[in-house]
């Protein structure tokens, strides 16, 4: 089965709880971003939303989605086997990459972790 139709398969509720998270990431991005970009450099309001506005919004909504659908495909490998004993390395390997990817998008830390590469609760 391709991702195309696992997608396709997608409950409606899924679908909408999805949308909402990466609008309210979008929308938390969107404020920090203006926040950070206040009055502090001088960029005119077009160069603002153009270099940090809409590219933020864009990150926080694709990552969010994709978590969500990392976790859908991890649903959909997790109901293929039958027994824990048939999991091969490599399949357990992707189904955990999945999983961290599906839990850490949804929660809104993907785009903090890719962006400095380690999570915000980790203190050197």
């Amino acid at each position: 089965m391709s991702i195309t139709e696992i997608i396709l398969k997608m409950p409606c509720w899924y679908f909408v709880i999805m949308i909402l998270f990466s609008l309210y990431y979008a929308i938390r991005g969107l404020v920090e971003q203006m926040i950070m970009y206040g009055d502090s450099i001088r960029m005119s309001r077009a160069q603002k939303i153009i270099y940090a506005y809409i590219q933020e919004i864009l990150f926080k909504v694709i990552i969010t989605a994709s978590g969500f659908i990392a976790l859908l495909v991890a649903n959909y490998m997790f109901s293929l086997v039958k027994a824990i004993d048939e999991i091969g390395v490599g399949t357990a390997i992707v189904l955990v990459f999945l999983i961290v990817w599906g839990a850490t998008g949804v929660s809104g830390y993907l785009t903090y972790l890719i962006v400095s590469g380690k999570f915000p609760i980790v203190v050197k």
